[in-house]
């Protein structure tokens, strides 16, 4: 099967996907999360940051629809996050944390009753190194829900695939809240490698939309 990552974010009508206390909690709704539900029942893998769970502490195991848990590969380059988060507590699959050896030692104490842990060596946990441990734990169909930092990183490495972006019925302003994708610099590209729209869907005031990365820059 072909390796295929995509994201998953809901987006007001002026590009944020936050509140204005930077919490995400509100903006989509219940459509929106049965969608997320299917989205993640099709996916062999979630992965996620550590700010994500801090600030939100998200439910991972599948609530709306019926189908298997995907398995939550936490991403935690320093620090911890308490073992009394939903993702270790409301899950049936066990998660996988990827940390870096200088937080080895208080990753193992804190966690190895609640997940498994797979320790990488530098000073980073660099977007690509993530995708290779999971192609070579046949895990082939994965969903990034670590929010707009993360989400940046990884499109940096050009390795998102699809976009699953769902336009919701808000006005919020505050310039300094974060689209789908936030970081300090532009991608050089972005202009030569477009998105192809595959599926758009209204339901009530919300827009669903799919967008896949086109397969050659000559594509129409």
């Amino acid at each position: 099967m072909k390796f295929q990552l995509s994201i998953n974010m809901a987006m007001t009508l002026d590009g944020k996907v936050a509140r204005p206390d930077g919490k995400w909690y509100g903006l989509s709704s219940r459509n929106d999360k049965k969608r997320m539900d299917l989205i993640r029942s099709q996916a062999d893998a979630l992965i996620l940051g550590k700010n994500s769970l801090l600030n939100d502490d998200p439910v991972i195991k599948l609530r709306y629809v019926d189908g298997k848990d995907p398995l939550p590969v936490i991403l935690l380059r320093k620090g911890i996050i308490p073992k009394a988060k939903k993702v270790f507590s409301h899950t049936i699959v066990r998660p996988l944390v990827i940390c870096l050896r200088e937080n080895e030692s208080i990753v193992k104490e804190e966690l190895a009753a609640h997940a498994d842990i797979l320790v990488l060596e530098g000073d980073d946990i660099e977007p690509t190194k993530v995708i290779e441990i999971l192609k070579q734990k046949n895990l082939n169909r994965v969903l990034l829900e670590g929010g707009p930092t993360l989400n940046y990183a990884f499109q940096k490495a050009g390795l998102i695939d699809v976009i699953n972006l769902t336009i919701v019925p808000f006005l919020i302003g505050k310039r300094s809240l974060p689209s789908i994708v936030d970081g300090e610099e532009e991608f050089l590209s972005f202009d030569s490698e477009k998105w192809k729209l595959t599926q758009c869907e209204k339901v009530d005031d919300e827009i669903f939309l799919k967008y896949e990365k086109r397969t050659t820059k000559t594509e129409d």
